[in-house]
């Protein structure tokens, strides 16, 4: 019976998602293309100004993205614009979906197509690196653009509303478009590569412990493996696919060559080039570098033993304010990779394990401070450098620290 009444609601949940998203798309079938486009910059730019938090994850990401090429002046103002272009995109959707083939060549132009035709002719297939950017949506129907005869598949990640994703599947896959999941078998994919397919995959997403320590916009991180390896199971070609804005209600989808041969560092240094050329477009509201490491999981671990790859070191700032004196950094959270920021009581003596890298701030913070306190402190340490703060490193924190680290969306990881 409980089973039945949670059912219930998210049922009529559903139901009210799939009612919302077809009045929607009704709506904006009714109105020109940059009509729709101009109305999700309106509602972009009202999120800019509601969403502090994802504000910050959006600031965050291009800090990191664009230190060392753009001021924090730039960056803010590229943050501001990419809510708004973001906004236009994601209603454009609604409108996009239901244009016909012929309509669709009318606001999407591809180009470099002939590196497309080079590949296919090899007769190997075709492995497509996408990213979150620009209407992307428009991929999954760009079968309608590709030369007459081509075969497109793509990995889809179901969506939460069972209803809602049945529906876009079916949309998806009346295209033309084969649409592999994660649960079906790695050699259906590789057939259709080595049949001639064409094969799409979002490879800008951040991933766990599973993908592999690749540099990305100079920073370390983990990637997604996938594309390179279908690329050499099937020996196939890798090209990447971006999307981009060039007016309202209209986008150019570019093809980019990866360089041989395609290890996930070659074709993360393919996407990275792809996005750069239309920052504005890419959805930077996921925290792309996100760390996954805490308790059980070191630093050292999450690299890889990885000490060195990336151009820029990630930012740790070391809390010591809630810890006794005799606390010891543990070794396997001292990494090369990061530049320590250490906050420490003034009466505490400097550590035995404290090296010339590692700099000490003694924070004026009252005996009991509040969490306004403690956020003025980590905007004053986070806010003036790029790239920003990455994490706050603790052995011991209390309620205060996590509420101030948590609205300032810096992430909090408790160490040994």
């Amino acid at each position: 019976m409980s089973r039945r009444k949670n059912r219930k609601p998210k049922t009529l949940r559903w139901r009210l998602e799939c009612l919302g998203h077809t009045v929607i798309e009704g709506l904006a079938a009714l109105l020109p293309g940059p009509c729709v486009f101009r109305l999700g910059e309106w509602l972009g730019g009202l999120a800019w100004h509601l969403l502090p938090q994802r504000r910050k994850i959006v600031l965050r990401n291009l800090r990191i993205a664009f230190a060392g090429e753009k001021n924090l002046t730039e960056i803010h103002r590229l943050a501001r614009e990419t809510f708004r272009r973001s906004g236009a995109n994601l209603v454009s959707v609604s409108h996009t979906a239901r244009l016909g083939p012929a309509q669709l060549r009318e606001v999407l132009h591809v180009e470099n197509m002939e590196l497309l035709e080079d590949a296919q002719a090899r007769g190997k297939g075709v492995v497509l690196l996408l990213a979150h950017m620009g209407n992307w949506e428009l991929l999954s129907r760009i079968i309608h653009l590709f030369p007459p005869g081509s075969k497109c598949g793509a990995f889809y990640r179901p969506l939460n509303n069972p209803l809602l994703d049945a529906r876009v599947l079916a949309r998806r896959q009346t295209d033309g478009t084969r649409m592999f999941s994660k649960r079906d078998p790695f050699h259906e994919v590789t057939k259709f590569l080595r049949e001639g397919g064409i094969v799409g995959i979002l490879a800008d997403q951040r991933v766990g412990m599973q993908g592999e320590v690749v540099p990305f916009f100079g920073r370390l991180t983990r990637a997604t493996p996938l594309p390179s390896l279908l690329a050499r199971r099937a020996k196939a070609e890798v090209l990447v696919l971006t999307v981009a804005t060039v007016a309202p209600g209209r986008w150019k989808a570019v093809f980019h060559p990866v360089e041989p041969p395609p290890t996930t560092a070659h074709c993360m240094a393919a996407l990275e080039k792809g996005m750069k050329a239309s920052p504005a477009d890419v959805f930077w509201l996921q925290e792309r570098w996100k760390v996954y490491a805490g308790r059980h999981v070191s630093f050292c671990k999450w690299l890889d033993g990885r000490e060195a790859g990336g151009t820029k070191r990630h930012r740790a700032l070391l809390w010591l304010l809630e810890s006794g004196p005799g606390w010891q950094f543990p070794d396997d959270w001292k990494h090369r990779d990061i530049t320590y920021q250490i906050a420490m009581p003034g009466d505490f003596k400097d550590p035995d394990w404290l090296d010339e890298k590692m700099s000490l701030m003694v924070p004026m913070l009252s005996p009991n401070p509040s969490v306004s306190e403690i956020r003025r402190c980590l905007r004053s340490w986070d806010g003036g450098q790029l790239p920003p703060l990455d994490f706050i490193l603790a052995p011991a924190a209390g309620e205060i620290l996590r509420k101030a680290a948590k609205r300032e969306s810096i992430p909090l990881i408790h160490i040994p």
